[in-house]
């Protein structure tokens, strides 16, 4: 079959185009042995619009052309309708022809059977110091461990240490800030140790956030809150409570870290766990009370209703308020995916929720970037089924894996 230049092609295919929409017939029959060079479209466009061209015009065996096109695979018969069956409907065989042509209908090359989804959650706001200053606090804090939860523990441990508590409070600043005036000195509240623990936890990447636990008739009264912080452990796949005064967090009965709404969750009080070089909880079941009501950094939380005065009629502010805990709790192992394209084939690109995440794996190797696209992984394209392990990766590893299936023709 010849072969024509593009830009001739290119102006045949306009000429042909504009004789269709004019219903000019000749016109288009006229270039029928050019258009038949055109690889890219004489099946699904040239062959069968010629076809209904040359019955229009009387030609003898005009569905000859829309039979060779069935005959190579064409199936949209629906594009040129009622063209179609105004011109063949009358033929005894037509819907045979018909079936014929649905027939043609290839399998996909590719089709994604099962892929992860994270689940729905209110947006992630972790608490940090700002981004010039952290390389400013990194020096100051113990070094990272191998896992997240090492780091954690060991960064519990080292901020209930820094100071004894006091009910002085710095009122504005960050982490920085009151290690600086710590060093000077000054002593503070439960509210600043929380602000350290959470601003130092994310500038040695682990997710943190900071928690404010109130008792039940918070509105009103003394001593009705305590400051705390959270952290997402990727070891643990969890979100986890630390309490950075009194370097404790809560256990289970066989030890594993809880978090936040598991302790609200309870009927008897969790066990805490020491880390640090302060004494023990005096009265573990009546720190526990401030399980009762929280809010964490954006989101707070109330099935029965949210009272938004604390006991000295301060304003508790929310950036958004969610009936169930779980919509503030997203599990930052999850990850979303993404198809592109990488060397022209289909890709999957993979979209972490994890906020420190420098990458991803596929069954168990590391996904090389690829020019914008960070994560992404051309499909094996191979006849059959196909399956890969996902996760994200970051520093202290891959998380938690997800499966992606597809099929490929």
């Amino acid at each position: 079959m010849t072969q024509h230049p593009p830009a001739k092609l290119a102006r045949v295919r306009t000429v042909a185009q504009d004789a269709m929409r004019g219903a000019r017939w000749w016109t288009l029959l006229d270039l029928e042995r050019i258009l038949r060079g055109d690889t890219e479209f004489w099946r699904d466009l040239w062959a069968p619009s010629l076809a209904i061209a040359a019955h229009k015009v009387g030609l003898k065996h005009a569905r000859a052309r829309l039979d060779e096109a069935i005959e190579a695979g064409f199936h949209q018969t629906d594009l040129f309708e009622p063209e179609l069956s105004a011109a063949f409907g009358a033929d005894p065989d037509w819907d045979a022809v018909l079936e014929r042509a649905r027939a043609n209908v290839p399998e996909p090359a590719l089709r994604l059977t099962a892929w992860p989804e994270p689940g729905a959650a209110a947006p992630l706001r972790l608490d940090r110091v700002e981004a010039h200053r952290e390389p400013q606090l990194l020096p100051r804090l113990p070094r990272p461990a191998a896992t997240a939860w090492e780091t954690a523990k060991a960064l519990l441990g080292w901020t209930a240490g820094l100071w004894r508590h006091a009910n002085a409070r710095i009122n504005a600043g960050d982490a920085l800030d009151v290690l600086e005036q710590v060093a000077n000195g000054a002593r503070y509240s439960c509210v600043e140790y929380s602000i350290v623990l959470a601003q130092g936890l994310n500038a040695l990447r682990v997710p943190a956030r900071r928690v404010w636990l109130r008792r039940g008739d918070y509105h009103d009264g003394v001593g009705q809150g305590h400051a705390v912080a959270e952290a997402w452990i990727d070891d643990l796949d969890q979100w986890v409570l630390l309490d950075g005064q009194h370097g404790a967090y809560w256990a289970d009965e066989g030890g594993r870290p809880l978090s936040l709404p598991e302790l609200q969750a309870r009927e008897r009080p969790a066990r805490p766990v020491h880390v640090g070089p302060r004494a023990l909880m005096k009265d573990p079941g009546l720190w526990s009370a401030y399980f009762a009501h929280a809010s964490v950094t954006g989101i707070a939380w109330e099935p029965a209703g949210f009272v938004p005065v604390f006991q000295d009629g301060q304003v508790l502010a929310a950036d958004r308020l969610v009936r169930d805990s779980a919509d503030a709790y997203p599990r930052l192992s999850d990850l979303a995916i993404g198809i592109t394209a990488v060397g022209g084939a289909p890709a999957v690109e993979l979209k972490p929720l994890h906020p420190f995440a420098i990458g991803g794996t596929w069954n168990g190797e590391v996904i090389a970037a690829h020019g914008r696209q960070r994560f992404a992984r051309p499909l094996d394209r191979d006849p059959g089924e196909h399956k890969a392990e996902l996760a994200a990766l970051t520093p202290y590893g891959p998380l938690t894996t997800r499966e992606l299936r597809w099929t490929a023709a």
